[in-house]
């Protein structure tokens, strides 16, 4: 099980970030693409997309469909408690 001790200060960062959009509670949000991630974070893209990799991982989801696997690590980033409510707000 991924903890939040598991996660360097950049995959959480990284989680979170991609998170955001479940902000609103909308059934409609998806995950922010790898571009808003790199701006909200000054990360290239391809770092964005390194630290995913790492990331689906850590989850165990690598070989899940690639339409999936953003989803996915939304669902497991909040049921692990990686990502929580709270760190969607502004800071």
């Amino acid at each position: 099980m991924v903890t939040v001790a598991s996660l360097s200060p950049t995959q959480r960062q990284i989680l979170t970030a991609l998170c955001r959009p479940y902000k609103q509670e909308t059934p409609y949000a998806t995950p922010a693409s790898n571009q808003d991630v790199a701006g909200e974070l000054f990360l290239s893209v391809d770092a964005v997309k390194t630290h995913l990799r790492t990331l689906f991982h850590k989850f165990h989801i690598e070989d899940l469909p690639q339409n999936r696997k953003r989803s996915r690590l939304v669902e497991l980033a909040f049921g692990s408690g990686a990502v929580t409510e709270r760190d969607l707000e502004p800071s």
